[in-house]
């Protein structure tokens, strides 16, 4: 998979930039004057505050090793974790790597953004702050055609910028306005491309991305903390009904992705499960004990037989579990008759018809 811009611009196993002694030296300085400051806010590990920023941990790591962007406070046994003011600088680093600044540039400038803010009374950002780094940017006309061009010369800075812009608070409309159209436009041009280059995967990846920065962003929103989805019974920390979605597919589907983002913007938290065995939807749904569950048919050869399988193993191991059937065409499509299975044929279908049996 394709990382993210920042991602990109910051691979882990990438030689150190030239100017990284002055970064490193500068970022001492600042560091120094963050963690003499009180902290605010819960203490984050990196895994939580790279699912909240929507990079990778990896990359992190190498913003703190390289920049001196890390972790200031200590926790019991060495554990370093973020502290509110960490997270603050490192939004300011996420937005202008995307922005396309570079990374170098970016570190100094969010590492003087700490170093006033430690010297004054700026406001410590919220998690939705954090996370929402495009909340008050001006939404984008789709561009099919614009996104095509730019994703074609792996621009992964104005991919993300096309992507995080355009319908920010809808995400089918985000995806059947501008990134069904430019990868089926992308798909079915013809194009020679060098050895490890391929447009598509690497669209799929940016979209990957900002949906795991708008999942992040509604979780914020519904003021969930970290790990209260998906508990051991599939139920969330304040009783929400859960989603398990089910890919019948053998590799993971964006648009059953696409679909998951839009019932956690409404407040509902989902679970995908994707790849592997169909044996592993049983024993999924005895863990989670979903309020429902949708399989979602691509329309590879072999799905067809994939997902009635999945909506058969759902019925094996909860009967009462309604089961949602997201797919295309009237082929038959056999399951036990006594089983409450609903055929869906759109995303807003789907969106509204698991909504209104959840309540």
């Amino acid at each position: 998979m394709v990382p993210t811009s920042s991602d990109a611009a910051e691979p882990s196993r990438e030689v150190p930039a030239a100017d990284e002694p002055a970064a490193r030296s500068h970022g001492a300085s600042a560091g120094t004057a963050v963690r003499g400051a009180k902290a605010e806010g819960p203490a984050l590990t990196v895994a939580a505050v790279a699912r909240r920023l929507g990079v990778a941990p990896a990359t992190l790591r190498t913003w703190d090793r390289r920049y001196g962007l890390g972790p200031s406070q200590h926790m019991a046994g060495s554990h370093r974790r973020y502290s509110s003011t960490d997270v603050g600088r490192l939004l300011v680093m996420r937005r202008l790597t995307l922005e396309g600044v570079a990374p170098s540039e970016a570190a100094r400038t969010a590492l003087s953004s700490a170093e006033a803010s430690s010297a004054s009374s700026v406001r410590v950002p919220s998690v939705t702050d954090v996370l929402d780094a495009y909340t008050d940017a001006v939404p984008m006309a789709a561009d099919p055609a614009a996104l095509v061009a730019a994703a074609a010369h792996f621009d992964n800075a104005a991919v993300r910028w096309m992507l995080a812009r355009v319908h920010p608070r809808d995400v089918l409309a985000w995806w059947s306005d501008l990134v069904a159209p430019s990868l089926r436009a992308l798909a079915e041009r013809p194009v020679l491309e060098r050895p490890g280059e391929s447009v598509v995967p690497a669209l799929e990846s940016a979209a990957f991305a900002e949906l795991r920065s708008r999942a992040a962003v509604e979780v914020a929103r519904s003021q969930r903390v970290d790990g209260s989805i998906g508990s051991p019974h599939g139920a969330s920390a304040d009783g929400a009904p859960t989603v398990l979605a089910i890919a019948a597919g053998v590799r993971p589907d964006l648009l059953l992705h696409v679909i998951a983002t839009a019932l956690q913007a409404r407040g509902v938290p989902v679970r995908v499960l994707s790849g592997g065995s169909l044996a592993a939807v049983g024993p999924a749904v005895e863990r989670m004990q979903p309020s429902v569950a949708l399989v979602h048919e691509a329309g590879a050869p072999g799905d067809s037989d994939r997902a009635a399988d999945a909506v058969s193993a759902v019925i094996a191991a909860d009967r009462s579990v309604p089961v949602f059937v997201h797919r295309q065409g009237s082929a038959p499509f056999d399951v036990p008759s006594s089983a409450t299975v609903h055929h869906v044929r759109t995303l807003t279908g789907a969106l509204h018809e698991i909504l209104a049996v959840l309540g």
